[in-house]
């Protein structure tokens, strides 16, 4: 039986943070963040990626959120 190695993909990576995790970093309710990604708060949350059903937020999202 021969092995079979899996072929390489040249799909980056993405590592961030859940949105528990970013909730936690920013200081900001879970439910206030999950709210402005409806985009149904005053003020426009951080931005965020969604791998499927994954929601991800990168920790350059979070900074720049922070610093505007």
């Amino acid at each position: 039986m021969s092995s079979v190695e899996p072929e390489s993909t040249n799909l980056p990576l993405v590592r961030g943070f859940n949105p528990k995790g970013a909730a936690q970093y920013l200081g900001v309710s879970l439910s206030w963040l999950s709210k402005s990604r409806m985009g149904i708060t005053d003020s426009p949350g951080p931005a965020f990626k969604k791998i499927g059903r994954k929601v991800l937020y990168t920790q350059d999202s979070l900074e720049t959120w922070l610093d505007s």
